[in-house]
């Protein structure tokens, strides 16, 4: 028994010797033989789902009618390594160039030639590899500019007038949003409670989806303010006569006798304003024998102005 004891006792120690002899080299072989093995490629690939973006250039006579960056689903395979790595984002990012210039709907297919920066160990497989572009000439337009305002001057005060500068900007885009777009607009201006004039820097307010594009990006808008004016109607106010005598005066008709006047000042001047204050005349110099029509001469104060006054015609008989 003891001499079998020794002869396993030796099996042991001659395969840890075998084990212990030249350790690190054999680790170093085991770690070495792993990695060869994890960089020898498989038969099957690894794909990716990834997104690809599309930079659309028309020539310079024409623009695009939308976005001019398209985006597209896209499956990107290689052969599977230890060192398979997903393209970058700019690597999947391609241009196409649409060379028509005739107004309209284009079709252009993506292929991966569309992607130059996307290396060649890549292949890429597109489901829906067409994109419809529409496309119009470039021109320019001289348009006018209007001043958005949001909210009301402080009471007792009035908007007198709105100046833009400049009042017109040029603009390039699209022939066809060029050809229905009248006007420009700025950003809201707020006035709410401006006791004031103001002056301030507005920008031009254009659609995110819009082909324009403004020379002149901001405006000068000024805001003059006056005192709120008011209005007060001075009903049946009579016809009087000038440049004729009593005797002529007496052979008149006159259709109608009286006109209602209306007039706007400020809110104390019409309070205090007399009814005598307010005349209409008719001139009867160059009246001719039977029915005419005259235009009849208001007079008012010059702090007020007339607002309307009905009729401001007359028909006039005179008789023989």
């Amino acid at each position: 028994m003891p001499s079998g004891n020794q002869e396993q006792n030796s099996i042991f120690k001659l395969i840890f010797k075998m084990v212990i002899n030249n350790f690190w080299l054999k680790v170093i072989s085991v770690v070495f033989a792993i990695v060869l093995f994890s960089i020898v490629r498989t038969d099957k690939d690894m794909s990716f789902e990834k997104v690809a973006k599309i930079k659309l250039i028309t020539a310079p006579s024409m623009i695009i009618l939308g976005s001019s960056e398209r985006t597209l689903d896209v499956i990107i395979k290689q052969q599977n390594s230890l060192f398979s790595v997903s393209p970058t984002d700019t690597e999947l990012t391609g241009e196409i160039d649409i060379l028509s210039e005739t107004p309209g709907r284009v079709r252009v297919k993506v292929t991966k030639e569309s992607f130059p920066n996307l290396p060649k160990h890549y292949a890429i497989f597109i489901d829906r590899p067409f994109i419809d572009v529409d496309i119009d000439k470039l021109q320019e337009k001289v348009i006018p500019v209007q001043a958005v305002l949001k909210g009301e001057p402080q009471p007792g005060l009035t908007i007198e007038k709105v100046t833009v500068s400049p009042s017109q900007i040029k603009v390039t885009g699209a022939r066809q949003e060029l050809a229905r777009t009248q006007s420009l607009f700025t950003i809201p201006i707020i006035i709410e409670g401006i006791k004031s004039t103001l002056s301030t820097e507005a920008n031009i307010e254009l659609e995110d989806n819009s082909s324009l594009a403004a020379l002149e990006k901001n405006v000068k808008v000024t805001v003059t303010l006056s005192p709120r004016k008011y209005s007060r109607i001075f009903r049946a106010v009579p016809i009087e006569f000038s440049g004729a005598s009593r005797n002529i005066i007496s052979k008149l008709q006159i259709r109608p006798r009286v006109v209602d006047i209306e007039v706007s000042g400020e809110k104390d001047i019409l309070k205090n304003l007399d009814p005598s204050d307010v005349r209409v005349i008719l001139d009867t110099a160059d009246l001719e024998t039977g029915w005419q029509d005259k235009r009849v001469i208001l007079k008012i104060p010059d702090n007020v102005t007339l607002v309307k006054m009905n009729p401001d015609t007359i028909s006039v008989h005179l008789n023989p």
